[in-house]
């Protein structure tokens, strides 16, 4: 960490400012804003086009998510609890990781029409947060308050960073906030002033716990490199225990989301990595350090570390590292900072450590804009001699020096364009720079040719990055929402329960329950119930451990009995299982199912349901079968396989290798490339099939040749209906096959479903369905009539947060399949309540409220003793006497005050040997030694 000086350090004859003039900080609020919003007007972002910035998982997840709050804020409901993601789902910790900005409260004042539009005001907003905090950093570090300020907050505002991951909304906050955590440690070092850290430290963790993880681990890097510049050795302790004390403050502040998101994160799959077995290096070192260069698309989802923040910090590097006016420990300790975080965007063990003992999938480098933060400062403490007159001619040849060297490492390496216009644009700043250090530009002058340069480099940058984030369509989201808004309405005024679930046949989004408003299955999350995620997967519902989801496709009775499925929502098509949905509404080419085998939220089976084994390796028709035994003690096995036989292909050559598996070979010279597996059926039955196809890119089932039903390929193989059928009718499964790989496997399963079987154990298990009498976000009261002594199942989610009593007394909570909650029951009738608070809450939030506390104490403490504690060094410069400047002593001996012409002498001489020393100081550390 480098750039921060004493305040000693003054330009010669210069009156201090007695009103600071807040339009520097203003320009570097508002000037982010108005570069990323020409940005999005070139990208035709409405309101001046049909595009919107949801993509990704900004498409997927964060809206949706933002949705649920939203919605909350708006129409009442817990904060601790939502039914309309993954069946279930702690809310805390979701919010803690998408949703839990201060800025996200302003969406209470809009309607929900109006949500993706607040949402991108607020995007606007963070980064013009970004560029304002970064000014105050530098301000109060450096003590300058002049347009330099602009300059070098736009940059860090719209590093590459930002501009290729400003879709990840939900990390902004942090990245925007880190400057203010910086100044707050160099206030605490520096000054013995803590509060702004561990307020700023707290707010950071608040917004985002992932995030400020970097903040943290770059904090303890930051602190003793602020310790060896400001520092006496016996000052040290002292700032190590004010370190500690309020970096525990700050966490303190954020307990109330801190805790609960670190229980939820022990049952996600991020917890299960393994720490590398041995050193490696990703990239070229010089491919590394062209990344730093400008005019070149910065990574939005897989690529190099986005480390470019300007050109303007490169060429004033040469300056900092030749100017003999700053000291070797200060160079030497930029240069390690650099250095190690520069390693650790190339070296994997490194990578892992900083992202918190774990590989991200895609958006690598996550923590590269700690890099950008010390190479901006780094810039401005060059920056900061030229302003202060104490650059010279050498210093120029140094910038030429550090742009001919990066020109050289990046020539051959980087694109051509990219180099050629960086290097021109270097060598203009060090054009500009000789021009204001040889008298020929004035200030003025100097920052409006500087600026003209910058805003041609940032111009492109930005259109550069929003062109490679790119948009979606703002018209068609999400789609049909108008229909489904109705039926949702439909089903909600004829359905008298109080609580049920519903789906999608087809998945829009993998957070359709989120996005649309209704208490489904589907979700898509970074912290979601690994354990859940298998038992999905074991089910034959698409679904993926690695990938935090889980969504919906149809799939059997079983699958919706055990998952609460009551209505399915068809945008488009029919129902397959006819004798499974009967059809109730249709709205503007939707329509409106009702599942004939549905279950309530929670309903009796037998005690062995325990034993269930969840597999998801295993077929899932052979899951399925163990868990309908196991819960209604039907033996008749639920499903039986059929083997289907290969039919026409289209640009393909198929051969069955066995197992349910096909092999396939793709006719380069076809334009067109499909499979068809085909089987006839010797007598009525209804058929299911589940397909593992990687290269495909859809699938039908076809009646005697004729389109039933079509159905998305997925990267994660599912189960789905294919009909029902009467004797000696053929049905076909053709697949299409992307031409990406010429050869491969398809995995197909077709069984047929036994259906007096599956009446016989549906009929057992409503017998102990469960009423609901109560039903609020983190409580659930019902009453139930059990036959025989067994369990009492729930679709919920298992977590520790949940509390159960029957008939009063508090019962222990039996997960089933390590996914699912159960609670053993008795003969006879019960009463059931189910209670929610998740696991780390209320501590939380104790020790959140006392850290307010403690702020509270310490800033009447504070007010009290009238002035603010001052560190030894500040409160022996209070007693020595205040220094005149010779301006001073000019304007006082010019008046009738009494003072002697030897006196005068006196005083100029010690004033110009005060100047004279400031002059020859070199370093704004100096003073602090």
């Amino acid at each position: 960490m480098t750039g921060l000086q004493n305040t000693e350090i003054q330009p010669n004859l210069q009156k201090p400012h007695r009103k600071q003039p807040v339009w520097f900080l203003l320009l570097s609020f508002l000037f982010p804003m108005l570069f990323l919003s020409a940005g999005f007007a070139m990208q035709h972002v409405y309101p001046l086009g049909d595009r919107q910035i949801l993509v990704v998982d900004f498409w997927h997840q964060y809206y949706p998510f933002l949705r649920l709050l939203h919605e909350k804020l708006q129409h009442g409901g817990s904060l601790l609890y939502t039914w309309n993601s993954g069946l279930g789902s702690d809310f805390v910790s979701m919010a803690a990781y998408y949703a839990a900005s201060p800025l996200n409260l302003l969406t209470v004042l809009v309607p929900d029409a109006w949500l993706r539009e607040a949402v991108t005001v607020l995007l606007l907003l963070k980064v013009g947060c970004a560029g304002l905090f970064f000014a105050l950093f530098l301000k109060g570090t450096f003590h300058r308050n002049d347009f330099s300020l602009c300059v070098f907050s736009v940059c860090y505002a719209l590093c590459s960073y930002m501009l290729g991951y400003y879709w990840n909304i939900i990390w902004l906050d942090t990245v925007a906030l880190l400057p203010l955590v910086i100044l707050g440690l160099v206030r605490l070092v520096r000054d013995g002033k803590c509060r702004l850290y561990g307020i700023a430290l707290g707010l950071s963790l608040f917004s985002n716990f992932y995030i400020g993880l970097f903040t943290c681990i770059f904090v303890c890097l930051v602190f003793p490199c602020l310790c060896v510049l400001f520092l006496r050795p016996r000052q040290v302790p002292g700032r190590i225990l004010a370190m500690g004390a309020y970096s525990l403050l700050g966490g303190m502040l954020a307990a109330c989301v801190l805790l609960p998101a670190y229980f939820a994160l022990q049952l996600t799959y991020s917890v299960r990595n393994v720490f590398p077995s041995h050193v490696e290096f990703y990239e070229n070192w010089r491919v590394l350090l062209s990344n730093l260069l400008s005019f070149h698309a910065p990574t939005a989802k897989d690529g190099l570390p986005n480390l470019a923040c300007g050109l303007l910090s490169l060429v004033m590097l040469g300056p900092f590292l030749r100017s003999l006016r700053i000291r070797i420990r200060e160079k030497v300790l930029a240069v390690l900072l650099l250095g190690f975080l520069l390693i650790s965007c190339n070296c994997n063990v490194l990578n892992y450590l900083w992202h918190g003992m774990h590989f991200p999938n895609m958006l690598p480098f996550r923590f590269s804009f700690l890099f950008s933060f010390v190479l901006l400062t780094v810039g401005y403490r060059g920056f900061w001699l030229l302003l202060e007159e104490q650059l010279r001619g050498w210093d120029v040849l140094a910038a030429l020096a550090v742009s001919a060297a990066f020109f050289g490492l990046s020539y051959g390496v980087q694109e051509n364009h990219a180099v050629f216009y960086s290097a021109a644009v270097m060598l203009l700043y060090v054009f500009l720079l000789a021009l204001y250090l040889g008298k020929i530009f004035g200030k003025r002058l100097f920052y409006f040719g500087l600026s003209i340069v910058m805003v041609f480099e940032l111009f492109e940058n930005v259109r550069m990055g929003t062109e490679l984030v790119s948009t979606s369509d703002h018209t068609t989201y999400p789609a049909g929402n108008g229909a489904v808004q109705q039926l949702l309405d439909e089903a909600a005024q004829q359905d008298s329960t109080l609580f049920y679930r519903t789906e999608m046949n087809t998945w829009y989004s993998l957070n359709d329950p989120a996005l649309y408003g209704y208490a489904g299955l589907s979700q898509f999350s970074s912290m979601a119930n690994v354990q859940v995620s298998k038992w999905m997967r074991a089910l034959g519902l698409p679904a993926s451990e690695a990938g935090n989801r889980y969504y919906y496709a149809g799939g059997t009775p079983v699958t919706n009995m055990f998952t609460g499925i009551r209505y399915q929502i068809f945008r488009s098509g029919t129902a397959a299982d006819v004798r499974s949905w009967e059809l109730l509404s249709t709205e503007g080419g939707s329509s409106l199912y009702r599942n004939t085998y549905d279950l309530p939220l929670g309903f009796w089976t037998e005690a062995a349901l325990l034993d269930y084994n969840c597999l998801p390796d295993a077929n899932p028709f052979e899951n399925q079968n163990t868990l309908f035994r196991l819960a209604t003690g039907v033996e008749t096995p639920l499903f039986t396989a059929v083997r289907p036989s290969v039919g026409d292909s289209d640009g393909a050559e198929i051969t069955y290798s066995g197992n349910s598996l096909f092999s396939y070979t793709l006719d380069t010279g076809a334009e067109t490339h499909s499979m068809q597996l085909i089987y006839t059926v010797p007598e009525g039955a209804s058929l299911y099939g589940y397909l593992s196809a990687a290269n495909a890119s859809s699938f039908s089932v076809l009646r005697d040749g004729e389109r039933m039903a079509d159905y998305s390929a997925s990267k994660q193989p599912y189960l789905f209906p294919m009909g029902d059928f009467a004797a000696g009718e053929t049905v076909a499964l053709s697949v299409a096959l992307q031409s990406e790989s010429l050869s491969g496997m398809v995995r197909c399963d077709m069984y047929v479903l036994n259906r007096q079987a599956l009446e016989k154990g549906y009929a057992r298990l409503q017998s102990g369905a469960v009423t609901l009498t109560q039903f609020r976000d983190t409580a659930v009261t019902g009453t139930m009539t059990a036959v025989t002594d067994g369990l009492c199942y729930f679709s919920i989610p298992y977590e520790d947060g949940w509390k159960a009593e029957i008939d009063g007394n508090a019962v222990e909570i039996q997960p089933v399949g390590d996914a699912m909650i159960a609670v053993s029951v008795t003969k006879g009738s019960h009463t059931i309540t189910l209670t929610y608070c998740p696991k780390g809450w209320k501590l939380g939030c104790s020790l959140t409220v006392g850290g307010i506390g403690i702020l509270l104490c310490l800033f009447l403490l504070e007010r009290r003793r009238k002035r603010p504690f001052l560190s030894p060094a500040e409160a022996q410069r209070k007693k020595q006497p205040k220094r005149m400047t010779s301006e001073e002593i000019y304007e006082k001996s010019q008046s009738n005050d009494g003072i002697s012409g030897d006196a005068v002498s006196r005083i100029s001489a010690s004033a110009q040997c005060s100047d004279s020393a400031a002059d020859r100081g070199g370093s704004p550390f100096s003073a602090a030694q």
